[in-house]
């Protein structure tokens, strides 16, 4: 993100409306975003443990619902960080 050029706020964060100026794909393959996959998947800092504490949660709330017959925590994942690990 930096490498584009995008403007960021007072507290360092990127500003939206840049980001948003950029189809989904284009971040979605980003070395950033392979680097979060990783995280998650080798539990980097407890990542994993939150994304299950946090769908835990939420597939609780929802559990006595009629009308949900399911849900996909993890849609289409990438396999990690292939940048740095490309097998």
């Amino acid at each position: 993100m930096q490498d584009r050029g995008y403007a960021k706020d007072e507290n360092g964060d990127y500003i939206i409306s840049d980001c948003q100026k950029v189809m989904f794909a284009d971040y979605y393959t980003s070395p950033q975003s392979m680097q979060i996959f990783s995280h998650l998947y080798n539990n980097v800092d407890g990542l994993q443990d939150k994304f299950v504490e946090f769908w835990n949660h939420t597939s609780a709330a929802f559990a006595g619902n009629p009308y949900v017959v399911g849900f996909d925590p993890i849609n289409e994942p990438f396999p990690g960080d292939y940048f740095k690990d490309p097998r």
